[in-house]
């Protein structure tokens, strides 16, 4: 294996061994011997990877996000509608913190509350994916689907807030067991409430009786006559 290949397979170890290490213990609580230690590596070899502990700590949605965020890109050409767009990046969210719970953990316990993780790249990439979520929806007004008077920003915070009281709900109580079922459930709740209903027009009829009588006294309806044939 080539000098690289090796520093890179050490590098991601550690990352993984820090993930383990913050979500067992907290940010706080966590020490870089720890990290070493379960990396199986010295603190100076850890120190020549990463100079801080908060160093550390910010690579590691760098890292696991770089691929989600990616996948995104690639996918979202092939969707036209808003909505299908929408749903792609909530899909993204709770998938992702689904099949990494420990990431999860991090990210709403440590990460949400940091506010120097608002100075890095992996909130750049973070912030990306917000970004076209809330082009999705401004997409979504303009074309129609939506109300006019539809608040792009007021949506988003409901989509992303409403994911991120599921997964803390998750991390905390640990329910609901599997973060994926909620996809369809959540945009839709939401959507329907933004969604421009077509105008429908509603045409009642009423069919009334046709009493043919003799004209007698207190009928006020016309009596039908017939006229006679004449003849030669």
């Amino acid at each position: 294996m080539a000098r690289r290949d090796i520093k890179e397979a050490r590098k991601d170890n550690i990352i993984e061994s820090a993930l383990q290490i913050f979500a067992e213990k907290g940010y706080t609580d966590a020490t870089m011997t720890d990290i070493a230690k379960k990396a199986g590596v010295s603190t100076p070899v850890l120190y020549g990877y990463f100079k801080t502990k908060e160093d550390l700590l910010f690579t590691i949605p760098e890292k696991l996000s770089e691929e989600p965020v990616r996948t995104m890109d690639l996918a979202l050409p092939y969707f036209r509608r808003a909505e299908e767009k929408i749903r792609m990046i909530v899909q993204g969210y709770l998938s992702l913190y689904e099949n990494n719970p420990l990431y999860a953990s991090l990210v709403m316990l440590e990460l949400k509350t940091n506010r120097n993780f608002l100075k890095t790249k992996a909130y750049i990439t973070i912030q990306k994916v917000a970004r076209t979520l809330l082009e999705s929806i401004r997409e979504g007004i303009s074309d129609g689907t939506f109300k006019e008077d539809t608040d792009a920003l007021l949506v988003r915070s409901m989509i992303l807030g409403t994911i991120e009281h599921i997964c803390i709900n998750k991390i905390l109580l640990g329910e609901p067991k599997n973060l994926e079922v909620y996809i369809d459930p959540l945009v839709d709740t939401i959507l329907d409430g933004i969604k421009k209903q077509s105008k429908q027009v509603s045409i009642n009829l009423s069919i009334h009786n046709l009493e043919m009588s003799d004209n007698t006294e207190g009928n006020s309806e016309k009596k039908l006559r017939k006229k006679p044939l004449k003849t030669d």
